[in-house]
């Protein structure tokens, strides 16, 4: 069953909750760890439900598989909203409980498992799913670790509050991602909904009204469109594809419905507690003529004290980790000791091998004399300052200087928005894998953006660092398998750029500028070094490719209302004076002035220093909030909503 993409807000809250269900419910049942959800579904509309696909969901879990946790998110759901259904059978109610008591909730607990536990999403999702089976069954015992339910609770929450009050403070080191905060937010929904204590509820819902804030502020019609902590090609090339596309629609009433089994938007649709506040569905609803959001998110391993994380105290240290930061110089050698005392299985296949490849590293750089900053690690998900400038015919985002010339995995540093399918960024491939992109980023750009202008600054280093491999263990396998060590980076000697010519209304060539419109939208893309299209050599489709290990990507977008007729702005775009050097660039932009930046020094305009880091949590006309605080004033057209994590104050202000 398809649905239809929303580029205009349409329906109230209630009927968009609504409409999902019938969509999810309607669905044919598939499988797999999350397919069972469109069951919860059929169950909230009182319709009889395939519990075939729900056996299949605890077998996943009972056999500790990855992801086993999400999994668990809707088994729980299921136990806690509908005990009652008629069409929920005692027998499977009983499966269900046997189950989640025979469970491993946490890394530290007995077991054989392939489950990841460390990175950000999995670990409220863990926290989350001990402590509401605990509080479901508190007199039971738990034969995994032979400990009752409330026993699990007291283990599970000060875990819970921790990692909330670190997200309320710096926000997420999984940034912004399209694919993994549907994974936070359906635990957070669990804990909103079914937590007895006020405490737990209570954050939990704030958190998720900061998270339906952040998606609003950095979202064009419908599409998540902006940078990301993580993702995968699938989430960016289309806003069609995104995971956050449901819960989005819900919200605010643009987007679509893409998967009957979205976790976040059953949860949401479902939810008997928690609603997306209306201000926030006003401002998701929002498009002024320009709207500029700045706004930062993570910790450097450097700051981890400032935040009560210890490198040798796996609880605290487990918060580092889920921001990637496994093999800092500073931390590499604690991650390994604590390795050694937590004996996880998938830690041992995934995890070790890679980081004993980057203590390695780091020990060949220092015995041959090479100095190094000690952040090497490719994971790595450091703190970020994102920029983000929106109308109503386009939006452009960069997380601005991010990790200049460093490896990186999953982070999407940059992207245009005209559209669902209307989108373009560069970037350098990590491998020419079009199967799997587990490392689909290669090295960073140095990026920056000043309003509808992006510049990015490619240096790819000709030979890998010398260091060992990553010795692969022989249960490796599927997406349980470590990472490449820095001695085996591929090093491709090209950037490429994503521009699908189809799902714009016109591309021009000019001066070797290409140039594209969709609707009244307008973007401008040009590369310093000479460009060839590939009809399907770019993430599986359409784009350009520039040979050359050093580069330098343009990107400047355009609007009819204020910049003419599209013509008359690809003849502009084209005559303005453009010099490029040696990693760095000099361009007179229409509308902006004269732009400098280099590898090397700040970003200016009409020499001006356009600051590049030290952004608050959130700067924008709806919200000022200091970075580190934990608190948030949000307003929009007469309305103000307080959220006061040091104080618990949801109450409007």
């Amino acid at each position: 069953m398809s649905d239809e993409y929303w580029l205009e807000p349409q329906g109230d809250y209630a009927a968009r909750r609504q409409a999902f269900l019938h969509f999810s419910a309607a669905a044919r049942p598939v499988g797999g760890r999350t397919g069972f959800f469109s069951q919860i579904s059929r169950l909230a509309l009182g319709l009889p439900i395939d519990e075939a696909v729900v056996y299949e969901a605890l077998e996943f879990v009972e056999s500790r598989q990855d992801c086993a946790d999400f999994s668990a998110v809707g088994l729980l759901r299921i136990l806690y909203q509908f005990p009652d259904s008629p069409h929920l059978s005692a027998t499977l109610q009983a499966a269900i409980q046997r189950i989640l008591l025979g469970f491993k909730y946490w890394i530290d607990e007995p077991g054989q498992e392939m489950m990841c536990f460390w990175s950000e999403n999995h670990q409220i999702l863990f926290h989350t799913a001990q402590y509401l089976a605990g509080q479901l069954f508190p007199d039971q015992i738990f034969p995994n670790v032979g400990q009752s339910g409330r026993w699990h609770m007291d283990k599970a929450k000060p875990k819970i509050l921790r990692w909330i009050d670190l997200k309320a403070r710096i926000g997420f080191s999984e940034w912004d991602s399209n694919c993994y905060y549907d994974e936070d937010m359906a635990p957070l929904l669990n804990l909103a909904d079914f937590a007895a204590d006020e405490e737990i509820r209570t954050r939990a819902a704030r958190l998720l009204d900061v998270m339906f804030f952040d998606m609003a502020v950095d979202s064009f019609r419908g599409t998540y469109g902006t940078s990301h902590g993580r993702t995968y090609p699938p989430h960016v090339l289309s806003g069609r594809n995104e995971a956050t596309a449901g819960a989005g629609k819900i919200a605010w009433g643009t987007g679509i419905f893409n998967n009957a089994s979205n976790m976040t938007a059953i949860c949401l649709a479902v939810s008997p507690g928690y609603q997306v506040p209306p201000l926030i569905q006003k401002i998701g609803q929002h498009l002024p003529d320009e709207l500029e959001n700045r706004e930062r998110h993570s910790l450097r391993t450097e700051e981890a004290a400032h935040w009560g994380i210890r490198y040798d105290e796996l609880d605290t240290a487990m918060l580092l980790w889920g921001a990637g930061q496994f093999a800092n110089r500073r931390n590499v050698e604690e991650t390994l000791k604590l390795g050694d005392r937590i004996a996880s299985h998938r830690f041992n296949v995934v995890i070790r091998p890679y980081v004993e490849a980057i203590y390695g590293t780091y020990c060949a750089l220092e015995a041959g004399g090479i100095p190094h900053d000690g952040d090497i690690d490719r994971t790595t998900l450091a703190q970020v300052n994102k920029y983000t400038f929106r109308t109503p015919d386009y939006q452009l985002s960069t997380a601005q200087d991010y990790r200049k010339g460093k490896p990186g995995f999953q982070q999407h540093i940059w992207q245009a928005t005209l559209g669902p399918d209307a989108v373009v960024f560069a970037l350098h491939r990590g491998n020419e894998d079009e199967v799997s992109y587990k490392y689909w980023v290669g090295r960073f750009p140095r990026a920056a953006q000043y309003r509808n202008l992006l510049i990015a600054l490619y240096d790819i280093p000709a030979a890998p660092l010398p260091g060992p491999a990553t010795v692969v263990p022989a249960e490796a396998g599927g997406n349980a398998m470590p990472s490449p060590g820095p001695a085996q980076e591929e090093l491709l000697d090209y950037t490429v750029a994503v521009l699908r010519r189809a799902a714009f209304d016109e591309v021009v060539e000019c001066k070797g500028w290409v140039l594209a419109r969709k609707d009244k939208g307008y973007v401008a893309l040009r590369s310093q070094q000479p460009v060839r299209w590939s009809a399907d050599g770019v993430l599986q489709g359409e784009g350009l490719i520039a040979q050359g290990r050093r580069n330098i990507w343009l990107c400047q977008m355009g609007r009819e209302a204020v910049d003419g007729p599209f013509g008359t702005w690809v003849e502009r775009i084209a005559a303005a004076p453009l010099t490029f050097g040696d990693r760095t660039v000099a361009y007179q932009a229409p509308g902006i002035g004269q732009v400098q930046f280099a590898w090397e020094g700040p970003l200016t305009v009409n020499a001006e220093v356009v600051m590049l880091d030290s952004y608050p949590r959130f700067g924008n006309p709806y919200c000022q909030a200091v970075f580190g605080e934990g608190r948030y004033e949000i307003a929009h057209d007469g309305e103000r909503l307080g959220i006061d994590f040091p104080t618990l104050s949801p109450a409007p202000v």
